[in-house]
């Protein structure tokens, strides 16, 4: 047994709580099914779950029928996996809690369907066949439009087939999309639960601020925002600098006004305080003493674009 304490670089590798390695695919799966076997009735169908992370990787990989291999740096494969398990965290802080502030209940089935389409949130980000000649990120305006045609497809063939019309629940992931009034309660509280899982598992990565700099600038750059002299983010220092205003004014309020505050729901699930705000705060008072002190080199992660084996 190895009882040494885990590496830099290991510890990069895992979750907020440090106890998920989310660059292995099996690990991630392990712990949501847990979550799920610990639902009343239990996962409803283990061995989609299963598919579906499988069909996950081979499709980041380049292995999956009519799609490319992922190109996009920021939006990988372990954002896919970590969006997931942020998901199925919710749904047990959720499933925990009790009285009218509760309602509407997530029943199994629907809990089951809103992990799928947190791990396939942004597969429109990927290339098909026909589209060599492009960047993935170029697609970044259409690409939850492009996720929700694909899934509506891909869960047609499952046991969550008289879901699948119900993908366009990934919608509010797109930062400028509202959730509209007419969607049933139950079906705006998954979908709120999807783009908050979207938004923790980013901004409480160990390497957000890394990922940003090194990743997110140049898939800015495909569509406009970054790298040029008229463009909101010139450069990467530019970026990192509007970071703590962009979390404390939109993010937040998408957080806790458009999605309801479901966020909370991972206090439930912790018991207490919740590792993915700690975890952001941890990284925002690091960009603060960057920003504080102009010295850039604080900086010193050195993070992956991660697209692995199933093994």
């Amino acid at each position: 047994m190895n009882l040494s304490s885990p590496t830099l670089a290991e510890l990069s590798q895992r979750d907020p709580t440090g106890r998920v390695d989310l660059e292995s695919p099996r690990a991630v799966e392990g712990a949501i099914r847990a979550i799920l076997d610990g639902m009343p009735g239990g996962c409803p169908d283990p061995g989609l779950l299963t598919r579906a992370i499988d069909d996950l990787v081979r499709a980041f990989r380049g292995d999956y029928p009519g799609l490319l291999r992922c190109d996009t740096l920021y939006h990988d494969l372990r954002h896919a996996l970590e969006t997931g398990l942020t998901m199925a965290r919710l749904l047990a802080g959720e499933a925990s809690m009790s009285g009218p502030e509760a309602e509407p209940r997530i029943d199994r089935t629907h809990a089951l369907f809103g992990i799928i389409l947190a791990l396939y949130h942004d597969i429109g980000l990927l290339r098909r066949s026909h589209e060599a000649d492009l960047w993935g990120a170029s697609l970044t305006p259409v690409h939850e439009e492009r996720g929700v045609e694909f899934l509506q497809n891909y869960l047609s063939g499952t046991s969550l087939a008289a879901l699948a019309h119900k993908a366009e629940l990934i919608m509010p992931t797109k930062l400028i999309f509202r959730i509209p009034a007419e969607w049933p309660a139950l079906h705006q509280k998954l979908a709120s639960m999807i783009a908050t899982a979207d938004l923790l598992s980013q901004m409480a990565d160990r390497c957000y601020l890394e990922k940003c700099r090194d990743f997110l600038f140049l898939e800015f750059s495909a569509i406009g925002l970054a790298g040029t002299d008229d463009s909101p983010y010139p450069d990467r220092e530019t970026l990192l600098q509007k970071t703590p205003g962009f979390y404390s004014g939109f993010i937040a309020k998408r957080l806790d006004e458009d999605f309801g505050n479901v966020r909370r729901f991972m206090n439930h699930h912790f018991d207490g305080a919740s590792p993915y705000d700690d975890a952001i705060q941890r990284n925002l008072d690091h960009l603060g003493n960057v920003l504080a002190t102009h010295d850039y080199a604080l900086l010193r992660r050195h993070p992956k674009v991660f697209v692995p084996m199933l093994a």
